[in-house]
């Protein structure tokens, strides 16, 4: 029996397809005994509704095959998260459509997703070391510069990518699975002393480390991310027109498929039978194949009952997740046009990190922690986060002074269905992460950004959702 869909007017505005809550009792009794999975709720069960898993579904559909999707949140998109409250809707989650995302540009293109090229911005930040605040051609002469003589030319943003240049270069981006590019994972703090990077320089690269630490992080994890922007295509980068989630939104009416919002899933179980999923409420769904999209850093939470390779349930345990916090701030008028300062700050101070422009109408400010710092924003009450952000931006840049007001704080951390903001390399993971992405199971696959090998980001997920379709068609058929 079909569902009859909810009305987008509902107070969470979702896609014509997506329920919150339960299914009728006549979709939920037929969750079977494991005897019968075959024959259940679906062909395919999709755990995780943002670009993989609605790539995925997109994929079963067009086969010809029943796709559920099972959401937690009371929205699709997942890590695409355009804040629709806030002035200008800034994105908190997957913001650069790079020139190389190929698989992107198609979707948006057949959904009419529209993009466009951002204006151009200044190049150069505003340093903010120590208290001090200094321009970029303040930072080589300054008493706040103590770095080694050889370094002290180097701008502290461009520090870690002037040691990254020793590094091997990939031919595909894909060779960082390879035994010999293998070799590179190692802690990035290690990497860094062996290039003769000062300890000053070690401070100063971590202090904004897309990552949570030089000792978690891999040097494998740059080698990759480095291979990935030099294949990135030429061209402008872009955005999406209304926020990046209005592509997930796209996605998700353009779907026949249900998708059932508020699924807390629990435990997901497969045998050569078929596999079952089961919800915090109880509720069981059957399918002939299943498709977890779900975080690495969350899954490790999910009963997960399945023959898999050490190397998959170590990958499942252990893969890092970049813990991000960012604060969003709005201001009487774009102060940053009238100092002759950068627009961007780049601060050591762990609770400032950096500090972006996101645009003039209205005139907004993001402000973005990593690692240790995001832990330090995120044991305190938000209020205060902000007004400490403002009072060291006031102090950093006095043309601010009396004009920000703190409007949002957002944890990736802190949500239960994410508990990081993107996946990382860390140390001595690349190997068993490296077998993970290419194994193929029997009735449970795995999907999303940590499962990418080529892509990176946005691009990432929507290649790994495709392979993850491609490997449940083959079981199905």
């Amino acid at each position: 029996m079909s569902i009859p869909a909810m009305e987008t007017e509902h107070r969470f505005a979702m896609p014509r397809r997506a329920f919150v809550g339960g299914l009728s009792a006549s979709l939920i009794s037929c969750a079977a005994p494991r005897s019968s999975w075959s024959t259940t709720t679906a062909d395919v069960i999709i755990i995780g509704a943002g670009l993989a898993g609605l790539h995925a579904a997109h994929l079963i559909e067009k086969a010809g095959y029943k796709a559920i999707l099972l959401e937690a949140n009371n929205r699709t998109g997942g890590r695409l998260h355009t804040l629709d409250d806030l002035p200008g809707r800034p994105d908190a989650g997957g913001i650069q459509v790079g020139a190389g995302y190929d698989r992107f540009r198609a979707i948006a293109d057949r959904l009419g997703v529209e993009r466009y090229v951002p204006p151009p911005s200044p190049r150069g930040s505003l340093y903010n070391i120590g208290g001090q605040s200094l321009t970029a051609a303040d930072w080589p002469v300054s008493p706040a510069n103590n770095l080694a003589a050889t370094e002290k030319s180097i701008h502290p943003d461009g520090l870690l990518f002037s040691y990254l240049a020793a590094l091997p270069v990939f031919e595909n981006t894909g060779d960082w699975m390879t035994a010999a590019a293998l070799k590179l994972d190692i802690s990035l703090r290690d990497y860094l002393v062996a290039q003769g990077a000062s300890a000053e320089a070690l401070r100063l690269i971590g202090a904004n480390l897309n990552g949570n630490s030089l000792d978690e992080q891999s040097a494998l994890h740059m080698a990759r991310s480095l291979a990935i922007f030099r294949a990135g295509g030429t061209g402008p980068t872009r955005y999406v027109r209304g926020g990046s989630q209005r592509m997930t939104d796209a996605m998700t009416s353009a779907l026949r498929s249900d998708i059932i919002l508020d699924s807390n899933v629990v435990a997901i179980a497969g045998d050569g039978n078929g596999a079952e999923v089961t919800l915090a409420d109880g509720r069981k769904f059957g399918a002939r194949q299943a498709i977890s999209t779900i975080p690495f850093s969350v899954l490790r939470t999910v009963r997960l009952s399945a023959p898999l390779p050490t190397a998959v349930q170590n990958s499942i345990a252990q893969l890092a997740y970049t813990r991000a916090s960012f604060a969003y701030l709005l201001a009487d008028d774009p102060f940053w046009k009238q100092d002759g300062l950068p627009e961007t700050i780049w601060s050591d101070d762990p609770i400032l990190g950096r500090v972006f422009v996101l645009g003039e109408d209205p005139p907004m400010l993001k402000v973005w922690t990593n690692g240790s710092g995001a832990d330090l924003v995120d044991a305190m009450d938000p209020e205060a986060v902000g007004a400490a952000m403002i009072a060291k931006i006031e102090k950093a840049r006095p043309s601010a002074r009396g004009k920000l007001k703190f409007l949002r704080f957002v944890s990736w951390q802190q949500n239960p269905f994410a508990r990081g903001v993107y996946h990382h390399i860390g140390t001595g993971q690349g190997a068993a992460l490296a077998e993970t992405v290419a194994f193929q199971g029997d009735r449970i696959h795995f999907a999303g950004e940590h499962m990418a090998r080529v892509a990176s980001g946005m691009e990432g997920a929507l290649e790994s959702g495709e392979r993850a379709a491609l490997r449940a068609l083959a079981g199905l058929s």
